[in-house]
């Protein structure tokens, strides 16, 4: 683009996009990934992740609530990942008492201090979103939480698009 002309979100949005595959390629080994909380984890984006495990090594997983399979916590991916519950749900809790996993305890409402201020720095992080409006704009619909705190500390940020995520109307 020539100097001076921006583009519009719509083409920056088509510019950004791509598969699920070409947007973990982003990940590499060593990396800190914090993924979206509880009703918003990006299962597809887990689920993509977990296939491509032989490209990884030693990547932690940072999750509150995985309320999807965890197939990262599985026996057998010790070498690629490692899960970092700050919650233990019922699709980790084996890896955590098995030692496959860590349980790192914290209030819910520090998460987000703890990843501003770099105590748990953030490489990338997997969320989802509804489609941008017509102003550009994204939302992680019932998951302000962390996730948010998540995107805006990350290097990286892979978002998993669905136009199932509620979007809130700002009341007049």
């Amino acid at each position: 683009m020539e100097e001076g002309i921006t583009m519009s979100f719509k083409e920056l949005y088509q510019s950004k996009k791509m598969d699920a595959d070409q947007a973990l390629n982003l990940i590499r080994s060593g990396d800190r990934v914090v993924v979206g909380h509880a009703c918003a984890e990006p299962s597809y984006l887990l689920d993509v992740l977990t296939e491509k495990a032989e490209q990884y090594e030693n990547v932690e997983i940072v999750h509150m609530v995985a309320m999807g399979k965890a197939g990262y916590c599985a026996p057998g991916m010790e070498k690629h990942f490692r899960h970092n519950s700050l919650f233990v749900g019922g699709s980790t809790r084996k890896a955590v008492a098995e030692g496959r996993g860590d349980f790192t305890p914290c209030f819910f409402s520090e998460i987000p201090k703890l990843l501003k201020n770099g105590s748990l720095p953030v490489d990338a992080a997997l969320i989802q979103t509804a489609p941008p409006d017509e102003n550009g704009n994204l939302s992680l619909g019932i998951s302000v939480d962390y996730t948010l705190q998540a995107a805006k500390s990350a290097k990286t940020v892979i978002v998993q698009v669905n136009p199932q995520i509620s979007r809130f109307k700002k009341q007049e």
